[in-house]
């Protein structure tokens, strides 16, 4: 007798989870935290599919990243120079630069100095890779120094600072430019050069 009770009540608090999760919309179940306690009621049948390798996690850290990819573009750089000449090839990677920088910045009268520093300070990107020492920020001028530059690391490493320079820093002044033709950008020294820091200067001329 004891036996069928025990049926009849695990039937009975299956039943019930059943109602409760065909009942409750599974936002709900989520929004409350609950949507793994009932997932094995939704799905019983339903194995996790394995994550695909591309989407895998991996160990590497950003200066082991950069150094990957930043190896593989410097290489080929190299052997296009062979092709077009050095100087060609700085130049054409100069030029893609500004035109890259210029595409990206969309002038609008409203744009002010502050809107384009913002995303130094705030970006998480930008906040890994570079060091700012920050020496004034006003509303009509901004300057600052880097002190650390991942990419100007790396590429001084594998010996291909005219290329970083060519392909990275040289679109400063032609991005500062697009986002408000009023910002004047003054720099007078880049790591990627060698130097023990990035100078820049950013002026808002009315």
């Amino acid at each position: 007798m004891m036996i069928l009770q025990n049926i009849n009540n695990k039937k009975m608090h299956q039943s019930r989870r059943s109602f409760l999760t065909r009942s409750i919309p599974v936002c709900t179940l989520g929004c409350l935290g609950l949507s793994q306690i009932f997932s094995s009621a939704i799905e019983p049948d339903i194995v996790k599919k394995p994550v695909h390798k591309f989407n895998k996690k991996t160990g590497y850290s950003y200066e082991q990243a950069y150094r990957f990819r930043a190896r593989l573009y410097a290489d080929r750089m190299k052997r296009i120079a062979n092709y077009l000449g050095h100087d060609n090839l700085i130049d054409a990677l100069k030029k893609s630069n500004e035109d890259y920088y210029t595409s990206i910045a969309k002038y609008k009268p409203e744009n002010i100095l502050q809107d384009f520093v913002r995303p130094f300070y705030e970006d998480e990107g930008y906040k890994i890779i570079l060091t700012i020492e920050v020496i004034e920020n006003r509303e009509d001028l901004v300057s600052w120094k880097v002190t650390e530059c991942l990419n100007a690391k790396v590429l001084l490493e594998l010996d291909a600072a005219e290329i970083g320079y060519a392909t990275l820093c040289h679109g400063d002044d032609a991005w500062a430019r697009a986002f408000n033709p009023n910002i004047q950008f003054i720099r007078t020294k880049t790591l990627m050069e060698g130097h023990d820091c990035c100078d820049h200067c950013y002026k808002m001329s009315i």
